[in-house]
Parts: C-alpha cells; sequence; structure tokens
C-alpha cells in the first residue's frame, strides 16, 4: 500500500468511526460489497479486411479500488490480467473473483480493457481517444459497452493501420496507469517496447510528413 493511500486510508476509517459512534450511516456504504465477482471474458479477434483472425493480441484486465469519500472517489490500482489471442484470435480471461476487506469505504470497479498488437489501433479503454478519431463512424463502443459485450464472446474486427502516423498515435494511445507493476503485465509492456524501438527512427521527423504509407520513408 503506497504511503498517500494508507494515510488516505487512515483517514476514511476515522471518518467512518465517528459516523458509527454517531449513528450515521454513510450514503456511499449503499453501492460496496464484500465479495467481488464477475466474467468470463472471451472472444476472437480478427482482421476487418482480411477477415483472418490475429495471434498474439495482447487482451488486458484491469480492476481498480475505489475509496469513498464526502469530496469524492479516489481510485488506485488492485489487479490486473492480461492474456494472448491463439492461433484462431480466440483469447479467454477466467472468472474474477476478490474479497473487499472495507466494504463500507471501498469498492472494486472493473474490468477495464485494453487490446493492443502493433500494426492494429488500440481499443478501446485507454486508446479510446484515438479509436474514435479514425473510426468513429465504424466503432461507438465504451469501456463498460466492451465490459458486457467480452462477456458474450463476440468477434472484434480490427482495421489495419495503414499510415506511420496512425501507427504512431495509436502506440501513444496504448499508454496506461503508470501504477500498474510491470511484474502484472509483462506480455503488455514487452509488445510496447517492441513497437516504440520499430517506430524510433520516425520520431525524429515533423509528424505532418508521416501521413504516408508504414514502410515508406518520409521526404
Amino acid at each position: 500500500m503506497h504511503k498517500k493511500e494508507y494515510l488516505m486510508f487512515r483517514k476514511l476509517l476515522i471518518i467512518l468511526a465517528c459516523l458509527i459512534f454517531w449513528g450515521v450511516t454513510p450514503a456511499f456504504a449503499s453501492s460496496a460489497s464484500l465479495y467481488y465477482s464477475d466474467g468470463p471474458w472471451s472472444g476472437k479477434i480478427i482482421d476487418s479486411e482480411t477477415k483472418k483472425p490475429i495471434e498474439g493480441v495482447v487482451v488486458l484486465a484491469v480492476w481498480q479500488k475505489v475509496y469513498a469519500t464526502p469530496a469524492g472517489d479516489n481510485s488506485y490500482f488492485f489487479d490486473a490480467v492480461e492474456v494472448l489471442t491463439d492461433k484462431e484470435g480466440n483469447f479467454f480471461i477466467p472468472k474474477f473473483r476478490a474479497l473487499n476487506i472495507i466494504p463500507v469505504i471501498r469498492s472494486i470497479r472493473g474490468p477495464r480493457f485494453i487490446i493492443y498488437k502493433p500494426s492494429y489501433p488500440a481499443f478501446p479503454g485507454f486508446g479510446a481517444q484515438y479509436f474514435d478519431k479514425y473510426f468513429s463512424e465504424n466503432l461507438k463502443v465504451d469501456a463498460d459497452v466492451l465490459n458486457e459485450l467480452l462477456k458474450k464472446g463476440i468477434v472484434l474486427e480490427l482495421p489495419k493501420l495503414k499510415t506511420w502516423i496512425e501507427r504512431i498515435e495509436s502506440h501513444e494511445s496504448a499508454d496506461i496507469d503508470g501504477e500498474i507493476p510491470d511484474s502484472k503485465i509483462p506480455k503488455f509492456k514487452q509488445v510496447l517496447k517492441e513497437e516504440d524501438n520499430y517506430l524510433k527512427p520516425m520520431y525524429r521527423f515533423d509528424r505532418k510528413k508521416l501521413n504516408i504509407p508504414v514502410g515508406a520513408l518520409p521526404k
């Protein structure tokens, strides 16, 4: 537990003790529960043009622990699960269960998904702004909707990125919360590193010159 989180936790316990002493029930307590259970999630990811399965796509699910306070909610990393799609483009994340040890003042929220493979757009999660920018007419799916859809084992069609600037912006949009330990997301960190190395030669060019096919050199 981070020092900042620990200090906030102490304050919350003091507030809660005072409320209980005075016989007051916090309004935010009704939305929390002792036991969290959700999932499983599954799906198939294919290329939107060729309709062929995409192997090696990272599918990352992230949960947050949310402390409710009179001043508003404060969120911190709770857990993460990552998997890769197989040769058929399929992935499966098993049912997620967790014990919420202080349900009166804390809840567990999630999962929030990010689906990422270099040369395809990050979908949608942390890359939602990029995805809406380029494909808003085709896909209108926010994190909560995606969560429910993946419980039904849907097929996701990802469009191939055509230009350097698309690929760079998609890569940048795939950045995640710095509080997530690297040990929880080794596959995701690896593909991000590989893509960053691949794109590095292009970073020295003016972005206005990068709206050209991947593989071509700016003039």
